[in-house]
């Protein structure tokens, strides 16, 4: 019996079998590999997860065009839940020939995936090896060689060099599993970070601004107190201020004496009419772990009680029934305005800017203007 030997080719293969977890694209020269050491027509590859479609992908050495996107939509995402709970029996990483499958499943390949699949996918080409490269609840990948009608099954050496990739081959599906999830949360996360109406800077262990969101840049780009240095680190204008605000930065990277760390601590920024509120909050491992693989180690947020309100007039106007000029002077209250600065800003007279805000009390329900005040807080702060 030829015995398979580790070579100078098939080490160039795990090497590349580790750059395609990282980098998918490589899969198609990883497989090209497989299938002529094997001395097959054809090697395929997928992955499935049943909470996020957009992780999928399938992969072959040879590819028709268009096929396996055919393959991927047409197989992988309607059929992969039926054929991962048809091969429960199966363990992660162990290599099948046919006769195992039967032996496992009771069923043969082309009973299991189907005759429509094999006629339509692998036209003349029949199972000679498998492997389950990732089995849990809500997710499945797999490899399979295949060869031509007729052609003699899979020698020895070939099972036996399949076995020895194999568990490089798991590892490398469990690194890509990791790193797809991983991208795939951080982006929800960013996402939102995006769209809150509060400054968000997310600083890694140097204390450097690794992310911000629009908010934080417009409050940059105002002439107030906070400002991103030439090393990409946040600080403050004023030199006493600075320094106190470097040192509760410091502070969160650094264990207090009793054990752990601070969790979050607040800290006004003078420099303009209504001074900046900044929170700091550490970002800990075991509760933020997508955040704190990506090296975020402190996440700042900023409130600015200037910001201009976002919400939209259509949205006033088809809520409340609220005219144009009635929206501008909800706008101005946000804002924290005066009745009297108000008539003012609008050249009008007192009693008229009062008349106006009396229907606009009875518009949205509500009986002063402090309950005016708390309403429009609360649709700004929900105004993603």
């Amino acid at each position: 019996m030829a015995t398979f030997e580790l070579g100078e080719q098939e080490s160039l293969l795990i090497s590349r079998i580790y750059e395609a977890a990282v980098e998918p694209g490589r899969w198609c020269v990883v497989l090209q590999s497989i299938a002529e050491f094997c001395q097959v027509g054809q090697c395929t590859m997928f992955f499935y997860d049943a909470q996020c479609r957009a992780r999928n992908f399938a992969v072959a050495a040879r590819n028709r065009e268009g096929v396996i996107d055919k393959y991927l939509q047409e197989f992988i995402d309607l059929e992969a839940a039926d054929f991962h709970r048809q091969l429960i029996n199966l363990r992660e990483g162990e290599v099948v020939t046919p006769e195992d499958l039967i032996h496992l499943t009771g069923k043969s390949y082309d009973q299991i995936v189907g005759e429509e699949y094999m006629q339509t996918f692998l036209p003349q080409l029949e199972f000679r090896a498998g492997i389950i490269l990732l089995h849990d609840n809500m997710m499945c990948s797999g490899l399979g060689v295949r060869n031509y009608h007729g052609s003699p099954v899979l020698e020895a050496s070939s099972l036996e060099f399949l076995a020895r990739i194999t568990p490089h081959m798991v590892q490398a599906m469990k690194i890509h599993n990791r790193i797809t999830s991983v991208k795939q949360v951080n982006q929800a996360i960013k996402e939102v970070l995006k769209r809150i109406n509060q400054g968000v800077f997310l600083l890694d262990a140097d204390q450097r601004v690794i992310f911000s969101n629009a908010e934080a840049a417009r409050i940059l780009e105002a002439p107030n107190a906070l400002d991103i240095g030439r090393y990409g680190k946040l600080y403050l204008s004023r030199p006493y201020e600075n320094e106190h605000f470097q040192e509760q930065l410091l502070s969160l990277l650094t264990p207090v004496v009793a054990g752990g760390y601070p969790s979050a601590i607040e800290f006004v920024a003078p420099g303009q009419a209504r001074p900046l509120r900044i929170t700091l909050a550490r970002v800990e491992a075991w509760s933020d772990k997508e955040l704190a693989r990506e090296g975020v180690a402190i996440a700042v947020f900023v409130n600015d009680p200037d910001r201009p309100g976002s919400v939209s007039d259509s949205y006033l106007q088809q809520a409340y029934a609220l005219t144009p000029t009635e929206c501008s002077i909800m706008k101005s209250l946000l804002k924290n305005k005066s009745i009297s600065d108000i008539a003012c800003a609008r050249g009008t007279t007192l009693e008229t800017a009062r008349s106006q805000l009396k229907v606009i009390l009875q518009k949205t329900g509500t009986h002063s203007q402090t309950e005016l005040s708390r309403l429009m807080v609360a649709l700004d702060t929900n105004s993603l």
